[in-house]
């Protein structure tokens, strides 16, 4: 079913063509379709564009089971897809819901079954129709927490995400610089209906009140949506810049990332530009955590390391050895009360994303295997092959080990171990870059 084109403002047939042209968007694309305003006027422009050329569309909704009207709004974007043509999925949030942090995990759960079913598909690249006032509000959002350049500069027109050990997947978002008045009129040119999301007007979520004050702040010319995404439009140039200067300072201060996970210099110098970035970036491609953490405070604790011998920031231990100054996980972190339980792998498809730091696989056959962390007991597992690891001995306790009836048997990170039950890939070099969005 093809529209006659509607010329409202950025919303109009071609523009949305040249803007998937500029992306560079593949043959086969997976849209995430909730049903609201934003991915209706996604999915009316998608379906238009692939009537006009060759281009395959999967639509794929989202049913969060947190809401008795979640299944039937899902059959009602079933329904409009139909009427498009476009084929549909309804993807379910299966199994027990956390009772704090809701939005976070509905977060990683929903990318996480979109990535799996675009995979499914054979998608190129999964469409989201964040939108020019998504963008702002993102942006202001981080403001309010302190954030510097690289959280300012809010969301990317393309970006790439994977779900757990999977391969990447571009995310691209073709209606980014597009206002949500200019969606709304769209929509109404058309005809089509949406669906109004409840949570959209509920005030305990920060995003509902952030755009209630935005809207109260343009109405009185103190501060547009417009202004905002200016805004982070040039702090993302910055952000670039300034990882370009940490990516220098890397290189000049004799940087090397280990293959067992680690990753060390030769040298520090707190006062050079950039030290305090690199300092973040490091321990957050160390660490294994979530979150970046403070840069200032990362600085410090590099300087802490280089003058003490040793500190710890965010999970990561920073340790003075041999003449340089190492980043790997801290130990305790793993093997405390809040540690990595051992993790089976033939369950999961017999690849595993461990500690968000290893990606291990297991090879055809193996039985019985669980991947934790070697703990105490790595030096003596290895015995005298311990000398041929190139880092500090306590960073052994917090690499994955191999495990059968509880007993540790393999050690996948370390080359010279062998690894023809189970192959373990280092991601320190991948969370340095920050390139790829991994939910887990």
């Amino acid at each position: 079913m093809r529209d006659n084109p509607s010329h409202t403002d950025g919303m109009d047939q071609d523009a949305f063509a040249a803007r998937l042209a500029m992306l560079n968007a593949p043959q086969r694309i997976g849209l995430a379709i909730s049903g609201g305003r934003d991915s209706m006027a996604l999915l009316r422009l998608s379906a238009d564009y692939a009537s006009r050329t060759d281009v395959e569309l999967v639509a794929l909704t989202v049913d969060h089971g947190l809401r008795p009207e979640a299944a039937k709004e899902a059959a009602q974007v079933a329904a409009w897809c139909a009427r498009l043509g476009v084929v549909h999925e309804t993807l379910r949030w299966e199994g027990a819901k956390p009772s704090t942090g809701i939005q976070a995990a509905a977060r990683a759960a929903r990318y996480t079954l979109l990535i799996h079913a675009a995979a499914r598909h054979d998608c190129g690249a999964l469409l989201t129709a964040h939108t020019r006032d998504d963008q702002a509000e993102t942006a202001f959002m981080r403001l309010a927490r302190g954030a510097g350049a690289n959280g300012l500069s809010a969301m990317n027109a393309e970006t790439f995400v994977a779900a757990g050990p999977g391969a990447p997947l571009r995310l691209l978002r073709p209606l980014l610089d597009v206002a949500r008045k200019a969606v709304t009129e769209y929509l109404a040119s058309l005809g089509q209906d949406f669906i109004d999301d409840p949570s959209n007007d509920d005030a305990a979520f920060e995003r509902v009140r952030v755009r209630a004050l935005l809207a109260s702040l343009g109405e009185q010319d103190l501060l547009s949506a417009s202004a905002l995404v200016e805004t982070a439009s040039k702090l993302k140039m910055a952000a670039v810049r300034l990882k370009a200067q940490e990516d220098r300072l890397f290189s000049a201060l004799g940087g090397c990332f280990h293959g067992w996970g680690g990753v060390s210099l030769a040298r520090w110098d707190v006062d050079a530009p950039g030290a305090e970035g690199l300092a973040r970036r490091l321990i957050h491609a160390a660490s294994g955590g979530a979150f970046s953490p403070d840069a200032q405070k990362a600085a410090a604790a590099a300087a802490q390391a280089l003058e003490s011998g040793a500190a710890s920031l965010g999970g990561a231990l920073v340790r003075r050895w041999r003449g340089r100054l190492f980043f790997f996980r801290e130990p305790a972190a793993l093997t405390g009360r809040a540690g990595v339980a051992p993790q089976a792998l033939q369950p999961l498809g017999k690849v595993l994303l461990w500690d968000r730091r290893f990606i291990m696989r297991a090879a055809a056959g193996a039985r019985d295997l669980a991947a934790g962390p070697m703990g105490t007991g790595a030096a003596r597992f290895l015995g005298p092959r311990a000398h041929l690891f190139h880092g500090p001995l306590e960073a052994l306790e917090s690499l994955p080990g191999l495990f059968s009836g509880g007993e540790l048997i393999g050690a996948p990170a370390l080359p010279f171990m062998g690894g023809s039950r189970c192959a373990a890939k280092a991601l320190t070099r991948e969370r340095y870059l920050g390139e790829i969005v991994r939910f887990s």
